[in-house]
């Protein structure tokens, strides 16, 4: 590897404008190739010392370029930094090939990158909205149970505030009733009603000594009866 030689130097200044660029993007590369490697960094490698480059000198020079950057310009100080292939043509015009079509796959693989990236990212957000929504839902339930809970809780109260006060159970109307060993309202309705219905029964029946007396009246009318038909009978006969 060699350093490029005095004879290099008119180029450079012929293209002043041209090396400022350079050398502003090759001090400018250095911290970014600190950080990652760049994509043509593997091929200039290999390609640059067959070419009779210095690659520590001379990639720079490729890897610090803009995409708006004159390829051509570059290639032709490389090129006449070069004693071996300086008029290999063919050489030259495969590696302007080759930097462009790597330029081209890199770019490609950057607008892929950066559709993966958004696809994910808008994946990770319909997770997250997912994972809100599940966790209000998980809220509202456990605020309705709570809710429920105070409800039965404050009706076992007042049922047992009426238990103290009337000796049986209050019961919901749309409630149905379960057979627990507690007296109800309703077991309690039922009940007076059957011992009023039969203290009227009770009222209305005879005693017995009025069922032995109207038994006694009967029979005695029913006797009279026979013995008048008897003695009608008799006088007939007569």
């Amino acid at each position: 590897h060699r350093q490029p030689s005095q004879a290099n130097l008119p180029i450079v200044t012929a293209n002043r404008h041209i090396g400022f660029s350079i050398l502003n993007a090759t001090n400018s590369s250095s911290s970014i190739m600190a950080e990652a490697q760049h994509y043509l960094d593997a091929y200039l490698a290999d390609i640059l010392p067959k070419l009779g480059l210095d690659v520590d000198t001379y990639g720079p020079y490729v890897t610090g370029a803009d995409e708006e950057d004159d390829l051509d310009d570059i290639i032709d100080l490389l090129r006449a930094s070069s004693e071996s292939h300086s008029d290999d043509d063919d050489s030259w015009i495969d590696f302007k090939l080759q930097i462009e079509q790597r330029r081209k796959d890199y770019i490609s693989g950057e607008e892929e990158r950066k559709n993966e990236a958004a696809l994910e990212a808008e994946r990770l957000k319909k997770e997250s909205l997912q994972k809100e929504i599940e966790i209000a839902k998980m809220n509202a339930l456990e605020v309705e149970q709570r809710m429920e809970a105070k409800k039965l809780e404050a009706m076992s109260a007042e049922k047992l505030a009426l238990l103290g006060k009337f000796g049986y159970e209050v019961e919901d109307e749309e409630d149905e009733e379960e057979d627990t060993g507690v007296t109800t309202n309703r077991d309690h309705a039922v009940k007076q009603s059957a011992e009023h219905s039969q203290k009227l029964r009770s009222n209305n029946q005879p005693s017995k000594m009025q069922l032995r007396a109207e038994t006694k009246k009967a029979t005695a009318d029913k006797n009279a009866k026979k013995e008048e038909r008897r003695k009608r009978a008799s006088k007939g006969e007569r």
